[in-house]
């Protein structure tokens, strides 16, 4: 008779920041039901994998659960996978750091559940050379990555039915792929397919062995899937299928298998990832052509077979040049690691562990990059990210309190060979980049733990390509199928919504436009710009509690014509204000006439909500929400209030001047569809310019952020 062996793994995850009314959906649409219909199925052995947010939820909201799973795992039913604890990207972090989260889930695994994991999921199914011996390091024997690993490293199909060693620097680990065909067949396909595909791979000495691992939330919280799953018995019926087969289909985990069978041999596993994360880290232009050379070598099958394997797309690591925005949470990120590996070994080990929970928690991989859904995209999502790192940032000032009231630092903080520069009180962080329009980036409210300036701009991305087509053959049958296949807008009229930011948003952009220029065009990008001022590059004239940049830019349409510009941001104490002045100076023969809007965007995650609104001391705005699109005249003072955070910033002007107000929002893919999501307001001082030959004109603001009284005292 010929055998099989079938190792079947399951990995649950939800991101750090998410709501809590997902992991409770999750819970029980998926974590619970599937372990119910598994606990009836003792002949049925899995593999089970739940990331650190999961464990911190199951531990305080429904601890019975992680009591019923340690049962199982030390009755042998079920093995628990490691892995990085907050399921950070091995690639994306220091070494260190990687050693501490495999260290913390299995310190975790052995506290609660009884076990110590022999193996480890590794997150996305990233890989990259290195991770062999960074795994090794932390006592992880085995991993499993995708056949698309393997496949396009030089095996060929008939090779993957096994484990296999790798190595760096002679430290080895075991790695097994996983099936693609196995994945899109479970559980979206009737269960005899496959079963009949599995005996189509069973033989005579029964040594293969075929893994399937992938999302456990497509088993219930995947559209449709609860339904189909458990409603219409999909779960039960594949369990026991297995236990009726298991004469020949050995239902097993991956430490049965290692304890049984020899490696099938050695190779060396290239840079890679699981086929749709390849395709998605390439620039958009690029993944169309990758998709169209797909569909044309699809229309030769035998040469298909041969090469498509080596159509891999680029790896993950070009998200971070894909999305500035990313960039700068991963660089970040590793500013506050480095600054806590400095401070190891001082004396406060509560305050150390905090900080570095706090580091481990901000490198929870989905929003680093973006796929064909969520992540980067979903702003609540960059916010916990924020909001981990500056409270470990926090921490770690209480171990090594601040000498000066205000510092400048000049460093080439992301990475791009350019220096940006860091101003910091005690309340505020400000990060800004000279050569990209003198532009603030990053501005952290250490009090709240928020960066105000978590932006994201509007981009084009390939599945925006069939929105339009989309809306108008959305389809309503209910059915079961994977998230990578294409779901229905969840609105109509997102395809009018689709803009294209020039470059990256940010604060103090400067633009200037022909006076009488609407919001509405500035808005749609459409607005005439009078000056090459919004990405020129800046000069740094350097002092203690402030910053000063000039630059001299050319005007658009006035031969040999320029503005000088001279921008000035100044911190005292431990107030939360910032001062900011502009000299702007006419260079040219002809005289200027326009208005000058340097751009501000904060983003407060909704524009719709009513505990978010514009607020004036000057007059009544009458609960204007964040997500207006108009223009206020002749106003002093204007602030955007977050009851919900019980924040506000704003800004006191010199003078009664107009604001053109609209929302940032972009349209992306998620788990049900696309939709739009809010990314930020952009609040645009109007300054009338007029500026003879020679002249100048001198501007000024206050910028602030400070508590309000959250909505519930109010």
């Amino acid at each position: 008779m010929k055998h099989i062996n079938l190792i079947m793994g399951c990995h649950g995850h939800q991101p750090v920041g998410n709501f809590d009314f997902v992991f409770e959906e999750a819970y029980e649409r998926s974590y619970k039901p599937f372990l119910d219909v598994l606990e009836r199925f003792p002949a049925v052995q899995v593999t089970l994998h739940y990331t650190g947010p999961l464990w911190d939820w199951f531990l305080l909201h429904r601890p019975e659960f992680v009591t019923r799973l340690a049962q199982r795992a030390q009755a042998g039913q079920i093995e628990i996978m490691g892995g990085g604890y907050y399921e950070p990207l091995l690639c994306a972090i220091p070494e260190r750091d990687a050693r501490a989260q495999i260290v913390r889930m299995q310190q975790f695994c052995e506290t609660h559940l009884g076990v110590r994991p022999r193996g480890m999921w590794l997150t996305e199914r990233v890989w990259e050379p290195h991770m062999a011996r960074v795994l090794a390091q932390s006592g992880v024997e085995y991993a499993a990555l995708d056949d698309a690993h393997f496949l396009c490293s030089g095996l060929r199909p008939d090779d993957l039915y096994g484990y296999y060693m790798t190595e760096e620097e002679g430290e080895a680990v075991k790695v097994f792929p996983i099936q693609e065909k196995l994945r899109y067949l479970i559980p979206f396909r009737p269960v005899s397919e496959s079963i009949d595909y599995l005996k189509s791979l069973a033989t005579e000495a029964g040594d293969r062995c075929v893994v399937v691992h992938d999302d456990s939330e497509k088993f219930g919280s995947w559209p449709f899937t609860y339904e189909s799953v458990y409603e219409e018995g999909w779960l039960e019926e594949f369990f026991q299928a297995l236990t009726d087969n298991q004469e020949w289909l050995h239902a097993v985990t991956y430490r049965a298998h290692l304890d049984a069978q020899d490696p099938v041999g050695r190779t060396y596993i290239t840079c890679a990832s699981y086929q749709e994360m390849m395709a998605w880290a390439l620039p958009t232009q690029r993944q169309r052509e990758l998709r169209g050379a797909r569909a044309a070598l699809a229309e030769h099958p035998e040469l298909n077979d041969r090469c498509a394997p080596f159509m891999q797309g680029g790896f993950w690591r070009n998200f971070l040049a894909k999305y500035p925005e990313a960039n700068t949470m991963q660089k970040r990120m590793l500013r506050v690691s480095k600054r806590l590996e400095r401070l190891r070994h001082f004396a406060d080990r509560e305050a150390f562990q905090e900080a570095e929970k706090h580091l481990h928690r901000g490198q929870c991989n989905c929003a680093y990059w973006h796929g064909q859904f969520g992540g980067l995209y979903l702003n609540h999502l960059r916010t916990a990210i924020f909001q981990e790192l500056i409270r470990a940032d926090n921490a770690l000032d209480t171990l090594a309190p601040r000498t000066q009231s205000v510092t400048l630092e000049s460093v080439d903080f992301d990475g791009d060979g350019q220096e940006e520069q860091l101003l910091e009180n005690g309340k505020l962080g400000l990060f800004l980049a000279p050569h990209d329009g003198a532009t603030l980036f990053e501005m952290d409210y250490k009090p709240g733990a928020f960066n105000l300036l978590n932006t994201l701009a509007r981009r084009e991305e390939p599945y925006h390509d069939n929105l339009a087509t989309e809306e108008e053959e959305a389809n309503p049958e209910h059915e079961a199928h994977s998230i990578h296949e294409p779901f229905q807008p969840k609105e109509r009229g997102l395809a009018s919504l689709l803009y294209t930011d020039p470059c990256r948003r940010a604060s103090l952009r400067d633009h200037f436009f022909p006076e009488g220029t609407t919001v509405e065009a500035i808005y749609r990008n459409e607005a005439e710009e009078l000056a090459a001022s919004p990405q020129a590059s800046y000069g740094v004239v350097s002092g203690t509690a402030s910053l000063c940049m000039e630059a001299t830019v050319p005007l658009c349409h006035v031969a040999d014509g320029a503005l000088r510009i001279r921008k000035s941001l100044e911190l005292h104490g431990d107030e939360s204000v910032i001062k900011i002045a502009y000299d702007i100076g006419n260079e040219s023969s002809e005289s200027f006439r326009g208005v000058f809007c340097p751009e501000i965007v904060v983003n407060f995650l909704t524009g719709d909500a009513p505990d978010r609104y514009y607020h004036s001391e000057d007059r009544a705005l009458n609960g204007l929400l964040l997500g207006a699109r108009q223009t206020e005249t002749a106003l002093r003072h204007l602030s955007l209030r977050d009851e919900w955070q019980a924040l506000e910033t704003g800004f006191r002007m010199g003078e009664a001047i107009d604001f053109h107000l609209f929302p940032l929002e972009t349209i992306s893919q998620s788990e049900c569809g696309q939709e739009r999501v809010h990314q930020g307001c952009v609040v645009l001082p109007v300054w009338p310019l007029r500026l003879d030959p020679g002249a100048s004109q001198h501007l000024s603001f206050t910028w602030y952020v400070q508590r309000i009284a959250p909505a519930q005292d109010k």
